[in-house]
């Protein structure tokens, strides 16, 4: 068995308990929970193979609840897909604006919403695409300060600069007289 072997546990619910079958290698039982179909799942190949059960890997499906459950694999695709989407803008814009416009990774942190570490995680190392050019380039601190949190986004009013939160008015109450 190489660890990549994965074995198919179909899953089917029968009343208040699930019944585990692995058509591979033609086990089949039952339990009360996922988890005990998991673990007897893991359990019952082990025993049959004879090898210890941390090195089975299972794929649980249940094929009555593919409707309802693959909408959210899909979604969770969807997610995946756009995080890396957005992993790619935050990197080409950093750096733009850090490699090519020289703005400062804290500046560029504010303009992206990001924390100055998220910046600094996408800026390339000084010595592969930009050039260090301070006068003392010793040693620089280990690992950059924490940036502002994210800004809300807002619709900037004339004259705001644009990226920036907008501030909260602050009202007065009853309690506290202006």
């Amino acid at each position: 068995m190489s660890p990549r072997d994965e074995f198919h546990v179909l899953l089917r619910r029968i009343g208040r308990w699930w019944a585990v079958d692995i058509p591979s290698l033609d086990l089949h039982t039952q339990c009360r929970t996922l988890e005990g179909a998991e673990d007897l799942a893991r359990g019952m190949v082990a025993e049959a193979l004879g090898v210890p059960a941390e090195v089975i890997a299972t794929k649980m499906v249940v094929p009555e609840l593919a409707p309802v459950l693959g909408p959210v694999a899909e979604a969770r695709q969807r997610r995946a897909a756009a995080v890396a989407a957005e992993d790619e803008a935050i990197a080409a814009a950093v750096h733009e604006l850090v490699g090519k416009l020289h703005v400062s990774q804290g500046d560029a942190a504010r303009l992206l919403g990001l924390p100055t570490s998220e910046v600094a995680h996408f800026t390339p190392e000084r010595g592969s695409a930009l050039t260090d050019t301070r006068r003392d380039a010793g040693p620089r601190p280990s690992g950059p300060a924490p940036g502002p949190p994210r800004p809300a986004v807002a619709v900037p009013a004339s004259g705001s600069r644009p990226g920036l939160p907008l501030r909260q008015r602050q009202t007065s109450s009853p309690a506290r007289p202006a």
